[in-house]
């Protein structure tokens, strides 16, 4: 089996359990044991997404998708990083505003590129993995947008970030059962 494929199913598999542990968990729990937790999915996800952009790499048919995939993992590993590192982060109003504020204009903006990169290929000629690109780049730029306009309480974004995992995870799921190891056979 190829590395990109167990790559593939292992991030969404755990995309996916994550948010089953997100959406069955009790919405009481308290706000830096979520935020952690909430880091702690980041950071495992960004080396993951890291360890798929590289894999991506190898392949001449994804090069084009190197560039979108790596820095969705840099910034995935640097909100679990910084999520990790303050888990009170959220006691404090100014750094609550300022460290949800830079997720919000990053999810936004990563998601928007996405679109545009990915749409922008497509016209040129079919890509391998354009559909997943823009899936994850919409859900990405949703997870923003979610948060900037009705998910500021902690029960709403816990319900947000779960069902983005659950999204993103069972993306990459399909992708993986369907990736049959041929780059001509990326199915999306």
């Amino acid at each position: 089996m190829p590395a990109l494929r167990v790559l593939l199913l292992l991030r969404g598999a755990f995309g996916v359990l994550f948010a089953l542990a997100m959406l069955l968990a009790p919405a009481s729990t308290p706000v830096a044991q979520a935020l952690g937790r909430n880091g702690l999915y980041s950071l495992c996800d960004g080396l993951l997404a890291l360890a798929v952009a590289f894999s991506l790499s190898k392949v001449a048919r994804f090069h084009w998708l190197f560039v979108l995939a790596l820095v969705d993992a840099l910034v995935r590993l640097a909100i679990g990083a910084v999520a990790l590192s303050y888990p009170d982060i959220e006691a404090r109003i100014l750094s609550s505003v300022v460290f949800f504020g830079a997720i919000v204009t990053a999810c936004i903006a990563l998601g928007a590129v996405g679109l545009i990169y990915v749409l922008a290929g497509r016209r040129a000629g079919q890509r391998g993995g354009a559909v997943a690109a823009l899936f994850v780049s919409a859900c990405t730029m949703l997870l923003g947008v979610g948060l900037l306009i009705g998910f500021g309480s902690v029960e709403g974004r816990h319900l947000l970030i779960g069902l983005f995992a659950l999204a993103i995870g069972l993306c990459l799921l399909v992708a993986g059962f369907r990736f049959k190891g041929s780059p001509s056979t990326f199915p999306i």
